[in-house]
């Protein structure tokens, strides 16, 4: 066709959606689609409208009034069939859709009007009430896992609490997740979590009840009534992670809490770790800057405090003593040594003047005298007559006598140049008898 390949023709909106609508009707023949229903609309004219979707896409539908006779069961929203029709462009809108001219129920349709069957029944017991539900803790230690080991599901949670920086226990409690027996294991153990006591007596904090996506019929066990009335029941707060963001399941509406997915759990489990250590981070942070800030503060309060103390400390006084003692010892030997300079100029004026009128000749004449006068006497003296032959008569006592006051018989000492003698008086001669 000439709408196939490329072309310098320029199309009307009107032309290109004709064109669409031939392409489609020769391209695509009638087929056989699989999906759920919703946006269900049908309206006076008897036409029916609705939305066929799976997890990956979605399609309007038409089911026209003169088709509808074929259709055995009442389509309601959530509800999962097998349509027959062809694919048409609608014009109007520029979107395909599927004409539907026959429709089958799918088995899982059955299993959803049994989900919305008991989920109503539950939900008027008052088992989904808001007021029953109990508060996850932000920071839980011991998390109860009960999902099965093997799945992809336990290991992105785990993967995602430790990416996280969680710091927590993870026990996992395994179970089949899938199948008949599933709902029972789980059951089981659930009533495992709320009997356990670790050494401390201390119980498990959350319980999560967890597995991947999958079909209603593989999620089933979630929706099992017993499994949901042991949610319900439980007094350890607990997490539903069931399938994906559109999947729901009882467990769901008997949680007290239902995350879109397993990672959306660890997600909340770990939100409060994370926003307490961030804000711990940052309360970390400002302390910091205020404790620097206050310690630069305090250090240049006390950086002008010593400044002060040094200004005025004794030791910085004494050092300022010294040196203004130091100045002045300088001053006083500089004034001295003016003074003595002056004093020292007028001796030597004086000793001149002095020196002028001394009478220096007859002070050595007389010293030259003296020195006679020295010798004279030295020649003159007792040692020196001795020496001559001459001798000194002493009484016993030592003194000098003379022939007058002698007596007869008296004891005398002489005194020679050489030695000394004694003698005693046997008489005495005065005056004449010595010429």
């Amino acid at each position: 066709m000439a709408f196939l390949t490329r072309s310098d023709e320029i199309l009307g909106v009107g032309e290109f959606s004709r064109r669409m609508k031939a392409l489609l009707k020769m391209s695509v023949p009638e087929l056989w689609l699989s999906g759920e229903v919703s946006n269900l609309r049908t309206y006076q004219s008897g036409h029916t409208y609705f939305t066929l979707k799976d997890s990956e896409a979605s399609v309007s539908a038409v089911l026209f009034k003169g088709n509808a006779r074929s259709v055995s069961f009442p389509m309601r929203d959530g509800m999962k069939i097998f349509v027959y029709g062809e694919i048409s462009y609608y014009e109007q809108r520029g979107a395909c859709q599927i004409i539907v001219r026959a429709a089958l129920p799918d088995g899982e349709g059955i299993l959803s009007e049994r989900f919305n069957a008991l989920k109503r029944r539950l939900s008027e017991e008052g088992l989904f009430d808001p007021a029953r539900k109990k508060g996850i803790p932000p920071i839980p230690k011991n998390i109860a896992v009960i999902t099965s080991p093997e799945g992809a599901a336990v290991r992105d949670f785990c993967r995602i609490l430790k990416r996280r920086g969680w710091r927590g226990n993870i026990w996992i409690l395994p179970s089949r997740v899938q199948g008949a027996e599933a709902a029972a294991e789980i059951v089981g153990q659930l009533a495992f979590a709320r009997a356990h006591r670790f050494a401390d007596g201390s119980r498990f904090d959350v319980i999560v009840l967890m597995r991947g996506g999958g079909s209603l019929e593989d999620l089933w066990p979630f929706n099992e009534e017993s499994l949901a009335r042991a949610v319900a029941a439980s007094d350890i707060p607990t997490i539903s992670a069931v399938g994906h963001e559109i999947d729901f399941t009882l467990s769901d509406f008997a949680a007290d809490l239902r995350a879109e997915t397993p990672s959306a759990a660890a997600e909340h489990i770990s939100s409060a770790f994370v926003e307490a250590s961030m804000r711990l981070r940052e309360l970390f942070v400002s302390i910091a800057k205020q404790a620097s800030f206050r310690i630069s503060s305090l250090r240049a309060n006390l950086d002008y405090l010593a400044g002060g103390i040094n200004v005025n400390s004794p030791q910085i006084k004494i050092e300022n003593l010294f040196l203004r003692l130091d100045e002045i010892s300088a001053r006083m030997d500089c004034a001295a040594g003016s003074k003595l300079y002056t004093l020292r100029a007028g001796l030597l004026k004086s000793k001149a003047s002095f020196d002028a009128v001394a009478p220096r000749a007859r002070l050595r004449a007389l010293s030259e005298k003296l020195g006679l006068l020295s010798k004279q006497l030295s020649i003159l003296g007792v040692e020196a007559t001795l020496k001559r032959g001459y001798s000194i008569a002493t009484d016993a006592s030592g003194n000098f006598v003379s022939a007058k006051t002698l007596r007869s018989g008296e004891l005398l000492k002489i005194r020679f140049s050489d030695g000394s003698a004694s003698a005693r008086v046997e008489k005495t001669e005065i005056g004449e008898s010595l010429r």
